[in-house]
């Protein structure tokens, strides 16, 4: 077991470009912890061994739940070494290369956690310098990490000017894949060089790509610095289209070209976020929306259907309630009738003894009334409560019996009208008139009648109606059709048109003989992709292509300067005044 100073070094389980990492165990604290010691050939370095431990120390300073914690930097029997927490997980790179891509979700997340860490870094004056995925540790929940490998962080101090004089040309500190233009050509860097390299490892994140994968170093630097990588929406379609705008800005070869800073890069990730689940959680509606014209369609016909609903109710119910004053007053009419004409025989047979009086003329007279259509039975009640006069001659000479149970529908004077249920089951009205004669009651003329022909007469009236409310419905089903057509196509032609924009075709202009809204939406459109085409031609160079970051010289003769022997002819990567 080996020992650095007072940490025991257990297995090695990492290795970069500068340093090795060890699983390692702090004896004092009893913590297990991981050691990162600078490699040999470095550690022969006094520069190098002391730039690594001065911004270990730097970046030791940082505290940010994204950015791995630094316990203690230091030397030891001649090893630099920086002690940190061991991370549980994985490295980005590793995933990636075992999965391709992950989800929108995931980048989304992992883009913010890195946008809020180095927005902290770079307001403490350290910039990174070396983004990348296998410097991402990606957590359990496979959305938090912590940020590794400040080692070749440069601290924004005053010995900024002395760094950049020992960085040899063609030493430029950095994984050349991740790196931003300015610092492949050796330009003085601030951190919208590390946006530049979160903007690569998203990239790769949502499209499973490099954004720039070239084979060597010197492809790498000119695609870096002159070319753009493969239209994200060609690899990956579903990645939402203001995550590629974000991606595509912190691309940018142009260092003003991208966002500002790390915190303006948090808030637009914050706001896509938003976007991106609130568009989630409609998915299954947008994917199953009905067209313009039928969604005007059923909202004309649901709100007209509702209005006829409540008129035709209205209507009906005032109807049947005039239907049925008029049975009422009928039933009473014939009641009161046959009332009148038992009058004279009720008190002809109240003055005499019970043996003289005679009822038959009364039940004749009931019997002719009851042959009438609407009259389901007649009954004629002397003083004494004896059934006199009946429909049925089975109840004459009985003693009446008062119905229980019925409800009292109209009471008008003496007149009583009640419901019932007829003997065949069929709903009916029972009238009540007391036969009067000189103010004085001789008897009671009971009359039922039934319901059928009301109903009958209601339910005709009803499905005529209903009948009409369905020809409107469908009237209004067709003219609103016909209308929501007439505003969906210049919509269309809109539609199409933005797409086309969208996808860099501004030549296209709209043709229309709209007076209305439309027309004035249309020529807005118009208006808006001939200015689009002046800005777009204003920041053109005369040669057409744009102003790279930097140019390649192809030279046939000798290298020059310090650094080590081309073969030639070679290419040269030199920035632009």
């Amino acid at each position: 077991m080996r020992q650095i100073g007072r940490y025991e070094l257990r297995e090695r389980i990492g290795e970069g470009a500068m340093a090795e990492v060890w699983r390692a165990h702090d004896p004092s604290i009893d913590r297990v912890l991981a050691i990162k010691l600078l490699k040999p050939e470095l550690r022969a370095q006094p520069e190098s061994a002391a730039r690594f431990l001065r911004e270990a120390k730097a970046a030791g300073a940082l505290s940010h739940p994204a950015i791995v914690t630094i316990y203690d930097v230091g030397e030891a029997d001649g090893f630099p070494y920086i002690a940190m927490e061991l991370l549980e997980g994985r490295p980005l790179d590793a995933v990636l290369k075992e999965e391709g891509s992950l989800s929108i979700e995931q980048a989304l997340a992992i883009g913010a956690q890195l946008a809020s860490a180095l927005s902290y870094a770079h307001l403490s004056g350290v910039v990174h310098r070396d983004i990348k995925p296998s410097n991402i540790m990606l957590g359990r929940d496979r959305e938090s990490i912590k940020i590794l490998d400040f080692g070749i962080a440069r601290v924004a101090d005053g010995r900024e000017a002395d760094e950049q004089l020992k960085t040899q040309y063609g030493q430029i500190l950095g994984t050349p894949r991740y790196m931003s233009p300015e610092q492949a050509i050796g330009r003085p860097l601030d951190g919208r060089s590390d946006l530049f390299s979160v903007g690569a490892v998203l990239y790769e994140i949502v499209t499973g790509r490099h954004a720039f994968d070239g084979a060597s170093a010197a492809v790498l630097a000119l695609q870096i610095t002159q070319a753009d990588p493969a239209a994200i929406g060609s690899i990956a379609p579903a990645c939402p289209g203001g995550l590629r705008f974000i991606i595509e800005k912190l691309l940018a070869k142009r260092p003003e070209k991208r966002f500002a800073d790390g915190t303006e890069l948090s808030r637009a990730l914050s706001r896509e976020g938003r976007a991106y689940e609130a568009v989630k959680a409609d998915a299954s509606t947008r994917n199953r929306y009905l067209p313009l014209p039928v969604r005007i369609t059923l909202a004309m016909v649901a709100v007209t259907a509702i209005a006829l609903t409540l008129s035709l109710g209205a209507v009906l119910n005032r109807q049947y309630r005039a239907m049925e004053r008029m049975a009422l007053a009928s039933g009473s009419s014939i009641a009161s009738f046959v009332a009148s004409n038992a009058a004279m025989p009720s008190v002809d047979n109240a003055t005499l003894p019970p043996e003289e009086r005679d009822w038959l003329p009364v039940q004749a007279f009931i019997a002719a009334a009851a042959k009438d259509d609407s009259v389901r039975w007649m009954t004629m009640v002397d003083g004494d409560g004896i059934i006199r006069g009946a429909s049925d001659p089975k109840l004459l000479g009985t003693r009446y019996r008062v119905p229980q149970g019925e409800t009292v529908v109209h009471r008008q004077a003496d007149v009583t009208v009640t419901d019932l249920k007829l003997d065949d089951g069929r709903p009916g009205f029972r009238f009540v008139h007391p036969i009067l004669y000189a103010g004085r009651k001789f008897g009671t003329i009971e009359v039922s009648i039934s319901k059928t022909e009301l109903l009958t007469a209601a339910a005709t009236s009803r499905n005529l109606l209903i009948a009409l409310a369905a020809l409107v419905l469908a009237v209004v089903a067709v003219v609103s059709f016909t209308v929501a057509r007439l505003v969906a196509q210049p919509l269309g032609r809109l539609k199409g048109a933005l797409r086309d924009g969208a996808m860099g075709d501004l030549d296209f202009r709209i043709s229309h003989r709209h007076r209305g809204e439309f027309g004035e939406l249309f020529d807005s459109f118009n208006l808006f992709a001939t200015a689009m085409q002046e800005r777009l031609a204003a920041t053109e160079r005369p040669s057409g292509r744009p102003r790279a970051l930097a140019e390649t010289i192809v030279e046939t003769g000798p290298p020059t300067g310090a650094a080590a022997p081309i073969t030639t002819p070679r290419l040269v990567v030199g920035a632009r005044g």
